[in-house]
């Protein structure tokens, strides 16, 4: 079930696709925008991935004046089957909770291979998107609003890291990863979201709580801030 908010932004850019001729395998939709009680209308982002045959279908013009909102992601039918393959924490989500919009087959043939696999990748790439995420939150001028859906996520990122690393499994939304850490951690995580929910405390004190509660997740120091800004401003 697509949020009706987003399915109609997802409407327009798959109108805006046909009208430009372009030629699609597969239009999928995850994230919150799947899950009605999360998604808020001009402030979560609603996610989407395009799989192609080859780049050339697609010309960069078909996605230039279309809804900030939409985060899209373009992909050939090689490099979305090599994700699967891998274990990337893209492919476990679309698996979890994507929404084909069209699809010319791709992507039901690929959800009847089977479920993505826990990976050393899985892994890495859930730490990667937390420190991503942190340096979101961290950067100068950054709004409170953005900031603290950054460390939300951060560390999110980090509990579906400790999850996957510790149970095998993946998961995505807070309630999921409530029940699958171990009681202290879940604890510390509950009230860390609390803590966020509240919005009475000075943003940096919220910064330094997260990075304790992902420390703990990680079991492992965090790199320093000028590291992590670092590694996540020359991601490939």
């Amino acid at each position: 079930m697509i949020h009706p908010k987003a399915k109609e932004e997802v409407e327009k850019l798959i109108d805006k696709i046909r009208r430009e001729g372009a030629r699609v395998k597969s239009i999928i939709v995850f994230g919150s925008a799947t899950r009605n009680e999360d998604f808020r209308p001009s402030i979560s982002d609603i996610d989407v991935a395009i799989i192609i045959d080859k780049m050339e279908d697609l010309s960069e013009d078909v996605l230039k004046d279309i809804s900030k909102d939409l985060e899209i992601g373009v992909f050939t039918a090689g490099q979305f089957l090599e994700l699967w393959i891998n274990g990337d924490p893209l492919a476990h989500m679309i698996w979890l909770e994507g929404v084909a919009i069209v699809d010319d087959g791709f992507y039901e043939e690929l959800k009847a291979r089977g479920k993505p696999r826990i990976t050393e990748l899985t892994l890495m790439k859930l730490r990667f998107w937390g420190l991503k995420d942190l340096a979101e939150a961290v950067k100068p001028g950054v709004s409170r609003d953005k900031g603290l859906r950054s460390l939300h996520h951060a560390v999110r990122n980090f509990a579906r890291l400790r999850i996957a690393r510790d149970r095998d499994i993946f998961v995505i939304t807070d309630d999921e990863v409530l029940k699958n850490l171990n009681e202290a951690l879940s604890r510390r995580y509950e009230d860390f979201l609390e803590r966020l929910k509240r919005n009475m405390e000075y943003y940096e004190q919220l910064i330094f709580e997260a990075m304790d509660v992902m420390e703990l997740l990680d079991g492992r120091p965090l790199p320093r801030l000028d590291e992590i800004l670092r590694i996540t401003t020359n991601e490939k």
